[in-house]
């Protein structure tokens, strides 16, 4: 790795970025002085130095420490020594550089191709055929990256040769492609059996390009139509290695004794591997290997037994990556004797030269490249076989139990936030919490679907080892939950998953989990998702005026119906108002059943409703994206749209539906909002956990303020469990909150409107009482002839839903850094309704009528206030600052008021204050000024000289 290093010194500034990083101190010593820096905290002077000097990897900062050796160091012995890497792994420090100074070797199709010329065909070279020339012997470079302690004999062994060219032969054209330094070429020939080949050739080659741009091309095979399904390299040499091991064990017994009968006897040990290079590392560790042409290749029962034959042990160390570790486990489990050789997890934390994880037995060997470290490994392999036959019976063996238990997915998953543990299953993408009791029921089953001997069975009844704490042993399993990034989402589903972004829904039918996360069995929708047949159901585009606007393109999906009509806001203007015959009313409502620009709607109605439609599609998309972002950490907050008397209580709207789909796409905890005190029950989370994706506040009282939930929308979650510690939840883990009310929200300002993603939900769906003035009851149910996902829905009703759901996802994906809202003029009414209560609000309307004189006028505040307290005396209790909030949404919506407090009339403080005589002593009032709609037609307001000097200050309601 030579050169390696050197592009690490190159990166790092000729080592001295190293050398700073591991003394900083060191950086006042640089500039060409003398100076010495501490290297150990405890030094009572300065006894290091740095300088740079020309060494044989070009000039270097070298470090020397006199209060130590006294010697000078380059950047990597001083990175090893502080580090505590032991010299033999001086490549694990040169990777630990490479990947801190980002130095990788890419391949290029540009960089890395060989030499090809084409000719004439020779007369002895026929069409159809493959000419190989051979390198007598591998290089220096060759062997190092077979692995680094191959040899030539190595190579020899298993019938590597180095490649000069190969020559193809095509109509009398011969093509000939030659190996250069940046293109290496070798081939191994591969005997077959006993030469029974369907051609009659004893051999094939298989032709290795490691430095071939195109990964389909790096193996290639000659002639052929040779090699046997199935095919497993180096048994052909394992075998003929066991014919002489035998023949010279026997040559050695009739020297002893001629006469004695010899017993062939099997080779101590073989080991799987992986691939042609893994399989020269174990040969050059002094272990036979076999391989197949990929792990996925199955190894047929046939096959092993061959194999057991002629060997005592054998040995399989899998590929440390998914589906290194899945067919590893499958294997195991397959042959219960082989013995898996687990390699260590801390490989994966490094890459090799082009930036890839570390995964196989020749990245292993890169790090750990003495024999002791091999046969060390070796000694942690277990079989799967669990019990094992004495003289007093049978016994179980715990350690290859665990083992066992591991490859059929056991583990143990620490919750470290929640400080618990739980014994866990994973198969495939599923991870189900099991109880010691599930295990021991699996292994009985096991035992029996297998046949083996009731002494098994007996030993699965009787052993005391199946407890809880012998199942503690387990492996701590490292689950990834993650189902999204800030780009995607996985939603996982009966058949296959999908992956959803801003471009595309992509269907995975893989079982195994090749989108790399996991997901509780519990959490995967019990449903089939397939998009054949299904198209978009909306398109929604910007304007030229920057508007989004939606045109409708199917409405098979049920949900997409409901939320159309949720978003009618208008639909009493389009459905009743314009029909006198209850027959033609009928009629059209059946007609436009899903419409959302009905007719009759003004340009500006359907705008309105269109909004409606696209804020909900919108808000729908963002919850089902689990990723949180600080910028858009938003809760949703349901509303009705209609203005009731008094702001009375409407419902029956479908706000709630529309979360009780989303929780069937997520987990999800429901909380009572009705209960003002909501927030003052310190166990109010005790049910959410980090997989908590969404807590739902339902029908929230008029009094529950949404500022309770602030921290929690924004920040960490602090979970506090009966009868156990109080953990927090991270943010990025803690659930999206949403919420629901009949009511205007009593948290109506700029800090609510930063943090809550507001949808008004239309009163299409309502009940009739005698209270109100509807014509009939309509409820969802109605729309659709049964109740949504009840009993009744049928598996395509579900499919088409489960499709706009995924699509409503990828519009929000689409438009992530917009905040889409609805139309908030009726939100906007409610509230200041809400604002001034109906009391406030009577006295105001006769008090400040266009007859009472009392507008565009200045009027002293207090006098205002006593009016008030005397008239009304429910309000006698009112703070200012109530006061001047009730009359702010009063003016606001007092039709015949244009203004409160004109800006003309105000000092910098923004109060209109004038000096008045009290007695014989002159004082500073507050005044309050209503302009009228038509005063302010006029013009701007006249203000006299004398009030322009009036007092400026502050003075006190």
């Amino acid at each position: 790795m030579s050169n390696t290093i050197d592009l690490i010194y190159q990166a790092s500034r000729q080592g001295l970025d190293i050398l700073l990083d591991l003394y900083p101190d060191a950086r006042e010593c640089v500039e060409g002085t003398k100076k010495k820096f501490r290297i150990r905290e405890g030094d009572r002077t300065p006894s290091a130095s740095i300088r740079k000097k020309a060494t044989r990897h070009g000039e270097l900062w070298m470090v020397t420490d006199f209060g130590g050796d006294g010697r000078e160091h380059s950047p990597l012995d001083a990175y090893m020594a502080e580090h505590g890497i032991r010299q033999e792994y001086v490549k694990e420090a040169i990777l630990q550089l490479a990947a801190r100074y980002g130095v990788t070797e890419q391949l290029s199709a540009e960089a890395n191709k060989p030499d090809v010329e084409q000719r004439p065909a020779a007369v002895d070279e026929m069409d159809g055929k493959w000419y190989l020339r051979f390198e007598e012997t591998m290089n220096d470079d060759d062997l190092r990256l077979f692995g680094p302690r191959v040899t030539q004999e190595h190579c020899d062994l298993l019938h590597w040769k180095k490649v000069a060219s190969i020559t193809y032969v095509k109509n009398r054209q011969a093509t000939v492609v030659k190996a250069n330094d940046t293109y290496p070429i070798y081939a191994r020939e591969c005997e077959v059996g006993d030469g029974a080949a369907p051609d009659g050739t004893k051999v094939f080659y298989k032709i290795y390009q490691p430095k071939s741009f195109d990964k389909a091309r790096r193996f290639t095979y000659y002639p052929g139509g040779v090699m046997p399904r199935g095919y497993v390299h180096g048994l052909a040499e394992l075998k003929r290695r066991y014919r002489e091991y035998n023949a010279q064990e026997e040559a050695e017994a009739k020297k002893v004794n001629p006469d004695a009968s010899y017993r062939e006897q099997r080779l101590p040990e073989a080991v799987i591997c992986s691939g042609e290079r893994d399989a020269m590392c174990a040969m050059s560790q002094g272990y036979f290997p076999l391989w197949r042409n990929s792990e996925t290749v199955p190894l047929d029962e046939a096959t092993y037994r061959d194999i057991m034959r002629h060997v005592n042990t054998l040995y399989n160390i899998p590929d440390l990556d998914e589906t290194g570790i899945r067919k590893g486990r499958e294997l195991a489990l397959q042959y219960p004797d082989i013995r898996t050789a687990w390699l260590d997890p801390w490989l994966a934390n490094y890459t090799d030269n082009r930036a890839h994880r570390r995964k196989d037995l020749r990245d292993w060997m890169d790090l750990r490249p003495r024999r002791q470290d091999f046969r060390d490994l070796l000694q942690t392999a277990l079989p799967c076989r669990w019990w094992y036959e004495t003289d007093k019976g049978m016994k179980m063996d715990t350690a290859c139990l665990l083992h066992f238990l591991k490859c059929n997915g056991y583990g143990v998953l620490k919750d470290d936030v929640a400080g618990t543990m739980k014994f866990i299953r994973v198969t495939g993408y599923k991870v189900t919490e099991v109880t010691p009791r599930d295990i021991k029921e699996f292994l009985k089953t096991w035992v029996v679907d297998h046949h083996e001997h009731r002494d098994v069975l007996n030993l699965v009844l009787n052993s005391q080892k199946l407890s809880a704490s012998t199942l503690e042993g387990m492996d701590t399993v490292a689950v990834d939950f993650k189902n999204y990034a800030a780009d995607r989402q996985v939603f996982f589903f009966d058949n296959c998953n999908i992956e959803v972004s801003a471009q595309a829904i992509t269907e995975y039918q893989d079982r195994g989990g090749s989108l790399g996360c996991k997901v509780w069995t519990g959490d995967v929708v019990p449903r089939r998702f397939s998009s054949r047949g299904v198209g978009p159901f909306f398109r929604i585009a910007s304007g030229d005026d920057g508007d989004f606007d939606i045109h409708i393109l199917d409405t098979r999906s049920h949900f997409f119906g409901y939320l159309i009509n949720s978003s009618r806001l208008h639909w009493r203007k389009e459905m009743e108002r314009r029909f006198t015959d209850a027959a033609e009313r009928q009629a059209y409502a059946n007609a436009n059943r899903f419409r959302i620009d009905g007719e009759g709607l003004s340009p500006g109605e359907i705008r309105e409703q269109k909004m409606s439609l696209i804020n909900k599609i919108f808000t729908f998309g963002y919850m089902l994206h689990r990723y949180k972002s600080q910028s858009r950490a938003w809760a949703p907050m349901a509303m009705d749209y209609k203005i009731g008397e008094n702001d009375q209580c409407n419902g029956r709207s479908g706000k709630s539906f529309f979360f009780k789909v989303l929780a069937k796409m997520m987990p999800t905890v429901v909380l009572s909002g009705r209960n003002p005190k909501l927030m003052d029950n310190p166990h109010v989370f005790d049910r959410v956990t980090k997989f908590t994706d969404m807590l739902l506040v339902d029908d929230c009282d008029r009094f529950l303020g949404t500022g309770q939930f602030y921290d929690n929308i924004t920040g960490d979650m602090t979970v506090n469990p009966k009868n156990n510690q109080s953990y927090s939840i991270a943010f990025e883990d803690s659930p999206k909150l949403a919420f629901t009310t009949n009511y205007v929200p009593a948290d109506f300002d700029p800090s609510s409107e930063a943090r809550l993603l507001y949808m008004v939900f239309s009163d299409y769906y309502h009940q009739r009482t005698q209270e109100n003035d509807y014509l009939e009851s309509r409820s969802i149910r109605d729309d659709f002839g049964k109740d949504l996902y009840g009993y009744d829905y049928t598996d395509e009703e579900w499919n088409l839903d489960l499709n706009f759901f995924a699509q409503c996802c990828q519009f929000y994906l689409q438009h992530s850094r917009e905040k889409m809202q609805p139309p908030m003029a009726n939100i906007i009414t409610r509230k200041l309704k809400a604002d001034m209560g109906e009391s406030f609000e009577e006295w105001a309307t006769g008090y400040f009528s266009e007859e009472s004189g009392r507008l565009d006028q200045e009027l002293e505040k207090q006098q205002v206030v006593d009016d008030l307290k005397r008239e009304v005396p429910i309000l006698a209790k009112m703070t200012p600052q109530k006061f001047q909030q009730k009359l702010a949404a009063f003016v606001a919506l007092c039709p015949y008021i244009d203004e409160l407090n004109p800006k003309e009339l105000c000092n910098s403080s923004g109060r209109i204050q004038r000096k008045r005589m009290v007695g014989d002593m002159a004082r500073t009032m507050d005044m309050l000024y209503l302009r009228s709609a038509k005063e302010a037609a006029k013009g701007s307001i006249a203000v006299p000289d004398e009030e322009k000097d009036d007092a400026k200050g502050d003075t006190p309601f």
